[in-house]
């Protein structure tokens, strides 16, 4: 009995004199470097998928016309080409799920101008959530929990722990934003300076022919777009469509993408402009599917003429 008691004492002075004050420790070191990582580094960087997602929640610009998209959206279109206040909020590997997201938040807000810009790709309105670290800050609120549906997961709520796994991604954004060598950075946009040589272009070329088949429509996206622009008369909704290499279009059925087009050129509220055929030579191309730096100068230039001609100001 009294070798018992001994060792429940020995047990509970090492539970309360070093385990317990190292847990102690151990859960402040955590939280303290959480804060600092989600404030210094988190929502320091604009070409963050985090900061995107925190900025369309949580702030608002009366004069702001956003960007929307996938990475041709990001990789593609300059802000400050376009002119004073615009903002990207492209995302790499993104589909219309995430972009409906951010198109809902817009348009909860009182804005002065009504415009938005919608990148809409040849593979059609369909689903891609891509890097989950992007929407972790943000698990909190109830649109971002729809948005993850299934891929939501309880330990997203613990501080530190919720990025374990996902520091090296989410780091690499803020040297993207920082320290840009290959990039230019420009208010959410991420545009590669990088020509490739012409060797392993052709190379690029040679898979991508025929990849592209078919112009994808997920309904349940599609009636929610619908949706949203009904809704919201009080806006104009620009869809534009970046240039593609020629390579893309062999073997590309256009008819339903052309459906998709005249649909939303029969709404009132909506602009469509289609880029995808704009003749670019090859080192105007990061690949097949995304330009570079002189290529977005391009389109850009392009671009502006049109929601120019449209009253875009």
């Amino acid at each position: 009995m009294e070798k018992q008691n001994s060792y429940t004492s020995s047990f509970k002075e090492f539970l309360f004199k070093i385990l317990l004050p190292l847990f102690l420790i151990v859960g402040a070191a955590g939280l303290i470097f959480n804060y600092f990582f989600e404030k210094k580094i988190i929502l320091k960087s604009q070409v963050s998928g985090a900061y995107k997602v925190n900025r369309i929640l949580t702030e608002t610009y009366p004069d702001e016309i956003p960007i929307f998209g996938s990475s041709r959206a990001e990789m593609g279109i300059i802000p400050d080409s376009l002119g004073h206040d615009y903002f990207n909020y492209g995302l790499y590997g993104t589909h219309y799920d995430v972009t409906l997201f951010f198109l809902e938040q817009e348009c909860k807000k009182i804005k002065k101008r009504p415009w938005i810009i919608l990148n809409l790709d040849l593979d059609g309105i369909e689903i891609a959530l891509d890097d989950i670290s992007n929407y972790i800050y943000n698990a909190h609120d109830p649109a971002v929990r729809e948005l993850l549906g299934k891929e939501y997961k309880p330990y997203f709520s613990i501080p530190f722990i919720r990025y374990f796994g996902r520091f090296e991604n989410i780091y690499r954004s803020y040297l993207t934003d920082k320290v840009a060598v290959s990039k230019i950075v420009d208010k959410g946009a991420a545009i590669e300076k990088q020509v490739i040589p012409q060797k392993e272009f052709d190379k690029l070329v040679a898979e991508r022919i025929g990849t592209l088949q078919v112009f994808g429509i997920n309904p349940d996206l599609k009636k929610k777009l619908f949706y949203i622009i009904t809704t919201h008369p009080e806006r104009v909704f620009v869809f534009v469509i970046a240039p593609y290499h020629p390579c893309c279009f062999q073997g590309y059925n256009f008819d339903a993408v052309n459906d998709f087009m005249k649909l939303l050129r029969s709404y009132k509220n909506v602009k469509v402009f289609d880029f995808s055929r704009l003749p670019l030579p090859d080192n105007m191309f990061f690949n097949t599917t995304h330009i570079n730096y002189s290529g977005a100068v391009e389109y850009n230039h392009y671009l502006k003429d049109s929601l120019m001609q449209m009253g875009v100001h």
